[in-house]
């Protein structure tokens, strides 16, 4: 069975969930891209581009549940992990009193662009998304931006930059992610994996 797993923030709590439940991973270290453990193999990849590599044939992967949602990924998620838990929220500067019905013509920094687009389309409010992929709070303080769309832990990046959250946009968690098709031929030991973690989480992760 193949994993991909995510490197960042949510690398911690994969690795740790699957030795709890029974699955020894090895890592690829150095210049390795794929590493084997028995019948396993891993490999890493940046967290945007895990749904991608579990959609197009990667048996398992764990993923942020905003960058599968941002990406429309057609994968299989049967679980919901209890790490990596934050939220999408729009933020502006503090010294703007606007509410959301308000921002029509506002330009919005995001490397969220499918969600924040749905986010204002719903509201029938039409805003310019400027995409940008790092330090998406330096946007509003240099102008060329009105507000972001990013994610939100603690709320402290944002004070420090004078910006404030207007709205949640969604909760995120990381999430088991399975190919569709490894979720068919692969059924029996996809499931036994999936009930190994399912009772980890049940015991307190």
């Amino acid at each position: 069975m193949r994993f991909v797993l995510p490197k960042g923030r949510l690398l911690t709590g994969s690795v740790e969930i699957l030795q709890k439940a029974g699955i020894e991973v090895r890592l690829p270290q150095g210049r390795e891209l794929i590493t084997k453990n028995g019948e396993y193999s891993f490999l890493l990849a940046k967290s945007f581009d895990v749904p991608v590599y579990v959609e197009h044939g990667i048996d398992i992967g764990m993923a942020g549940s905003d960058i599968v949602e941002e990406r429309e990924s057609d994968v299989f998620v049967p679980l919901e992990l209890p790490f990596g838990k934050c939220r999408l929220s729009l933020a502006i500067p503090k010294e703007k009193s606007v509410k959301v019905e308000e921002m029509d013509g506002f330009r919005i920094a995001t490397k969220y662009t499918n969600l924040t687009r749905k986010f204002f389309d719903e509201r029938g409010i039409e805003v310019e998304i400027i995409k940008l992929h790092g330090s998406i709070e330096l946007a509003p303080k240099i102008g060329i931006a009105d507000a972001i769309v990013d994610i939100v832990e603690t709320g402290n990046t944002l004070l420090a930059n004078g910006l404030i959250e207007l709205e949640k946009i969604m909760d995120i968690s990381a999430v088991l992610i399975v190919n569709r098709i490894s979720q068919k031929t692969r059924f029996e030991e996809i499931n036994d994996l999936i009930l190994k973690l399912k009772g980890v989480v049940e015991d307190g992760f």
